[in-house]
């Protein structure tokens, strides 16, 4: 794999794409990585939610305790924010033998994705059996006006102090946020981590600017499609999400 734009091949709506776990050596950088292609499911997005709402970009981060956590949803209960959260001071991330990649739909789909299920009465001819083109390239031209903003976690382990090789693999879990302007800079960092850093990619959304986690304080809406996040949203509360 010598490429970002091969690592992230580009899926496009409702094409047959099975979920799928393989072994890819990173040819420049003479490294190994388990990539693997399959769909965020909620579980995934509250696994990181701690970071996404509370973090901030391009610092290392341990997952807090439990107690932390109840706090966290009883003051977002009521209204109020919880403490922030406390980066690690002498961060050494170390470099894994074999990362993880997970290349989920944020980081895959387009953004002139297809448009199922025309409900403006077009007329649908030629194409896959259901894409209405009209409005496929409307709501393309509406993406591509949209500002967006694409998010990666990062994981490694901290490692040792003094260092001593071997015994930083069961190091303490750390944990990286970034944030990108496009689909094609978030594939490049995605396979810089893995592939120069050795570290794991754990997870990836997108979002709208202007209606990202740091600025609203609602709840989170995921979205099923990524044209969705071009049409207008009535809460001005809710962030919506697509992973």
């Amino acid at each position: 794999m010598v490429s970002p734009a091969a690592l992230f091949p580009v899926s496009y709506a409702r094409e047959l794409t099975l979920s799928s776990s393989r072994i890819v050596r990173f040819e420049p950088f003479k490294r190994n990585a388990l990539v693997t292609y399959h769909n965020l499911q909620q579980a995934d997005y509250q696994e990181y939610r701690w970071l996404l709402r509370h973090g901030s970009t391009e610092e290392w981060y341990e997952k807090p305790p439990q107690a932390f956590f109840k706090q966290m949803n009883a003051l977002e209960g009521s209204g109020h924010a919880p403490a922030d959260l406390s980066p690690v001071l002498d961060a050494r991330p170390v470099s894994l033998e074999t990362p993880k990649l997970c290349a989920s739909k944020a980081l895959t789909t387009p953004t002139d994705d297809d448009v199922y299920d025309c409900m403006a009465g077009h007329t649908i001819d030629g194409g896959y059996a259901g894409t209405c083109h009209q409005c496929s390239e409307q709501k393309s031209e509406a993406l591509e006006a949209t500002d967006l903003e694409y998010r990666l976690i990062t994981t490694t382990c901290q490692a040792s102090n003094p260092f001593i090789h071997g015994a930083h693999f069961n190091g303490r879990q750390i944990y990286k946020m970034t944030r990108h302007g496009s689909r094609e800079a978030a594939i490049a960092e995605a396979f810089y981590a893995v592939g120069v850093n050795g570290w794991n990619v754990v997870f990836s959304c997108v979002t709208r600017v202007g209606e990202s986690f740091e600025d609203r304080d609602g709840k989170v809406k995921k979205v099923d499609e990524l044209w969705q996040l071009a049409e207008a949203e009535k809460d001005e509360k809710v962030v919506r999400v697509f992973y």
